[in-house]
């Protein structure tokens, strides 16, 4: 399932990357990431990346059969700038879907980063058979990574209108995507 990894990919500006599964090495690398991670986005995030025992936790307990968590690392010193986490169900009744979240380092957007590790979660998709694909974003916020998606094929499932707020209390839509996922590439 990982046997393909690491990947080497560059960004618009020319930046060598590597796309690679997180480690329990990566905790510190990983949770310096998340730190250059804007409040207002990681208000969003479902989990609470402010909590590093959360986040250690999670690492030291990782299980790739629930939940791939890849990085995207820089090549010259190893420094995680972006991250996309593929979670799976393990019912039966969903063992087909999986929903993903991608994070991007603010100094590696519009890069093409985040758009090169989306493409990489589709092809990793196909590869261990799952049909469909799940994104969630938050309109006014994600905009970029919709637009992305919406390259890619994702087409808009579901908005909920005022359904979360942000640190101020101001309601925000949450946009719900989904990708159906062939086993080959004829959808593009």
């Amino acid at each position: 399932m990982l046997d393909n990894y690491p990947k080497e990919i560059m960004t618009k500006n020319g930046t060598p990357i590597i796309i690679r599964p997180l480690v329990k090495e990566d905790k510190d690398r990983f949770r310096e990431f998340l730190t250059r991670i804007p409040d207002e986005e990681r208000w969003f995030i479902r989990d609470d990346m402010a909590d590093l025992e959360a986040i250690h936790s999670w690492i030291e307990n990782l299980d790739y059969s629930r939940t791939i968590p890849l990085v995207a690392a820089k090549q010259e010193d190893g420094t995680i700038v972006g991250n996309v986490r593929l979670q799976m169900r393990l019912s039966e009744c969903l063992s087909h879907v999986a929903h993903l979240r991608i994070i991007v380092d603010p100094a590696y957007r519009e890069q093409r980063l985040g758009t090169w590790m989306l493409i990489d979660t589709i092809k990793l998709a196909m590869d261990i058979g799952l049909e469909k694909l799940v994104a969630e974003f938050v309109a006014g916020l994600d905009e970029a990574a919709i637009a992305a998606a919406h390259r890619l094929d994702f087409f808009e499932q579901a908005v909920f209108r005022d359904y979360l707020k942000d640190r101020h209390g101001r309601y925000r839509d949450l946009v719900v995507m989904v990708k159906t996922v062939h086993s080959d590439w004829s959808d593009f």
